[in-house]
């Protein structure tokens, strides 16, 4: 599967990122990602949408595939009381792809959503060592790969990147074998 594009599709998908320790309410040998489930479970039988938790490979993070906008469940996120839930992100598409696509994933996508005159911001989450672009740029950091798409977004784009205060934010999150990527509006991102 080179990309799962979610713009077009009945279903959604919304990554959830548990905290690391839960030392509240004498919870600490509960560990957070089953807590985590068990909210978002309850959050979402509450809205009355289906659901469906996927495992990654890590066990603080974990997609939910559901059939309604992420923007309701997010809503719902910021007005319930969450112990183990640290963040949750609508992705726009999943990918197991090199890179270059990747980067061509993530402009197809700016282009679609971001105006000439919005800024942008680059937040990369990788924890595994290195991608490679063409036998020839070995990007061993999560800084490399947002430089690198700062500077296609911008060359090939015309748009500005600010860190400080953007418009959009473009986010890359590694899931294991698979990459989700996300152009939203930070307060689309619940934190």
């Amino acid at each position: 599967m080179r990309s799962k594009d979610l713009l077009n599709r009945d279903i959604a998908i919304l990554m959830v990122k548990f905290r690391g320790r839960i030392e509240e309410n004498g919870l600490e040998n509960v560990k957070p990602e089953v807590l985590g489930e068990e909210e978002i479970e309850k959050i979402f039988n509450y809205l009355g949408i289906w659901f469906y938790i996927m495992q990654s490979e890590y066990f603080d993070t974990v997609t939910v595939e559901m059939d309604t906008d992420p923007a309701k469940a997010i809503d719902e996120l910021r007005k319930t009381p969450t112990v183990a839930i640290k963040r949750a992100i609508p992705l726009d598409s999943i990918v197991s792809a090199p890179p270059e696509m990747i980067i061509s994933d993530i402009q197809k996508l700016v282009q679609a959503k971001v105006s000439k005159n919005e800024s942008f911001t680059v937040k990369c989450k990788l924890r595994k060592n290195g991608y490679n672009f063409n036998g020839k740029e070995n990007l061993k950091t999560a800084d490399l790969l947002s430089k690198k798409i700062v500077n296609t977004l911008c060359r090939e784009l015309g748009l500005e990147h600010d860190d400080h205060d953007s418009d959009w934010i473009v986010q890359i999150e590694e899931l294991g074998d698979f990459t989700g990527i996300v152009v939203c509006r930070p307060e689309n991102i619940f934190n």
